[in-house]
């Protein structure tokens, strides 16, 4: 479809963005979020709300036709791009009612589930087909609980759903997901691109004719008529592309196909990830926990995420500094780039492993906690700040080492790094993270890469020129040689505790990932 406009549809786990391409100006025009929240509870169940989402989507698509309207008159035809975050779940009745809030990413009621697969014969097949390692973060383990522990809802359910085929569903009247968003269930066969039928009948008891059919990101669908009237009414219309993941969409946002670079997203979670144009096989299929998503029919990434990203200092910041600012944290952050004698005391700062809300690297480990380690008489809540600081650094040091040393095996490249993500607004943060991890980072500010980056991908053959458009302003973090050294030593015992701390974990849970 040729289009005046296309909108690239970033819908997150807090948030929907969206950035808006004119065709003929070949620039973007204009850019706007909107939030909707996630309740939490003390047994570790998410919940957010489907209708919240559609409406916040609507609204900003409603949003983005009466602004250009008031801008230039004229008719205006919209191709729009959407992505959703990975691993939501949602169940929906023969009616394709919502009988469940989706189910997001964080939630953790399947941990017990994900265990008992750990010690079972599946672990590696999993692994090994879906591209997903066993980790309760994927639908598949949430699924297999609700079929434990809720057989009236199961009964009750029609169809099993995401937040993209819903949204889809709503907006088009077709009920379909892209295998991009597909492969990140532990539910989909990534070499066939194809819903694991055994898996799911052997472990959930569920059939895939519940699942929503599988489609290529590229395909074009037509809006339900209430969706279509709204924008007739601005003198325009309207079309979806079903589009890919939020992981894929940052890749290309922030890379422009870039395969020798690496991705160090920063957000709520971080997850450090590379294009590749191979999924894993029989012979590299990591270890660890290593994942390998599709983002088209051509592309695929390969990273690894964590838990510990923003939420751990904004943890920090609410629950022990009583505060709504970051102040504190780009103080301590300033105190750590100096080259005083302070620095040379970095390996006596406290340890803190960052692990609050639990973790899923380098593998996934059940009742994560956060914990200090060291403290003494003349620890000061200051000091205990800037452990926070490092120990989400080391820990993100940690992944990039992890994914690095899985590429190394397969390539011998020199790669890149691009960060991006809400973290990068922190003053100071960029400069001590690139010390930590000793190398440079092309650094990408904008909250809307991934709005951007779907853009691109549907804009294949002009992507430079968005790309150009959207880097304007980045620039080159490298890291001080000095602090590096420090660090160095600091994050050594940093590693040796938190080693330490997931072998009494897997021990006591019967795990053989260390033994």
């Amino acid at each position: 479809m040729d289009a005046s406009h296309v909108v690239g549809l970033d819908i997150g786990t807090s948030s929907v963005k969206a950035s808006v391409w004119d065709a003929a100006k070949e620039q973007i025009v204009l850019q706007l979020s909107e939030d909707y929240p996630a309740s939490f509870d003390h047994q570790g169940q998410v919940r957010q709300d489907p209708e919240a989402i559609y409406e916040a989507v609507v609204g900003i698509l409603k949003n983005i036709v009466a602004t250009l309207e008031k801008q230039a008159s004229g008719f205006k035809s919209f191709i729009v791009v959407l992505d959703t975050a990975l691993h939501s779940l949602l169940f929906l009745n023969k009616e394709m009612n919502p009988i469940s809030d989706i189910i997001p990413w964080m939630d953790t009621r399947a941990d017990a589930i994900a265990v008992d697969i750990l010690r079972s014969k599946y672990c590696s097949e999993i692994h090994k087909r879906t591209g997903c390692p066993v980790d309760s973060v994927y639908p598949l383990y949430k699924i297999i609980w609700f079929a434990k522990n809720d057989a009236p809802l199961m009964n009750a359910v029609g169809k099993i759903a995401a937040t993209k085929d819903y949204l889809l569903y709503r907006l088009t009247g077709e009920h379909v997901i892209d295998y991009s968003v597909a492969s990140g269930s532990g539910c989909l066969e990534t070499s066939k691109r194809t819903w694991a039928d055994d898996l799911l009948l052997e472990l959930a008891g569920v059939s895939s004719a519940k699942f929503p059919t599988v489609v290529s990101p590229s395909q074009v669908l037509k809006p339900e008529n209430n969706i279509k009237e709204i924008f007739k009414s601005y003198n325009s219309e309207i079309a979806f592309l079903v589009g890919i993941s939020d992981a894929a969409a940052s890749s290309i946002g922030t890379t422009c196909y870039d395969f020798d670079a690496f991705t160090i997203s920063m957000g709520t979670s971080a997850a450090i990830r590379r294009m590749c144009k191979s999924p894993f096989n029989d012979s590299n299929v990591p270890n660890e926990g290593i994942w390998c998503y599709i983002v088209d029919e051509e592309n695929y990434i390969i990273g690894m995420a964590m838990r510990s990203g923003g939420c751990v200092i904004d943890w920090w910041l609410k629950n022990f500094l009583q505060s709504n600012d970051y102040d504190e944290i780009t103080n301590a952050l300033r105190s750590m780039l100096i080259h005083d004698q302070e620095m040379s005391t970095a390996s006596m700062l406290p340890i803190f492993i960052p692990t609050v809300y639990g973790e899923r690297v380098p593998r996934w480990i059940p009742d994560r906690a956060g914990v200090f380690i060291g403290f003494k008489g003349a620890t000061t809540i200051y000091d205990a700040t800037k452990s926070v600081i490092q120990g989400i650094a080391f820990n993100l040091k940690r992944v990039f080492e992890s994914v690095k040393n899985y590429f190394n095996s397969h390539d011998n490249g020199s790669l890149g790094v691009v960060a991006t993500g809400g973290m990068c607004q922190i003053e100071n943060w960029l400069g001590f993270l690139a010390s930590v991890l000793n190398c440079s980072m092309t650094v990408r500010e904008s909250k809307y890469d991934a709005s951007v980056g779907l853009i691109m991908f549907y804009l294949k053959d002009r992507a430079s020129t968005v790309f150009k458009a959207m880097s304007a302003n980045s620039c080159i973090v490298s890291p001080d040689r000095k602090i590096s050294l420090h660090c160095n030593s600091a994050y050594s015992k940093w590693l040796n505790e938190m080693i330490s701390i997931e072998k009494n974990i897997s021990a006591n849970y019967g795990l053989n990932y260390y033994l």
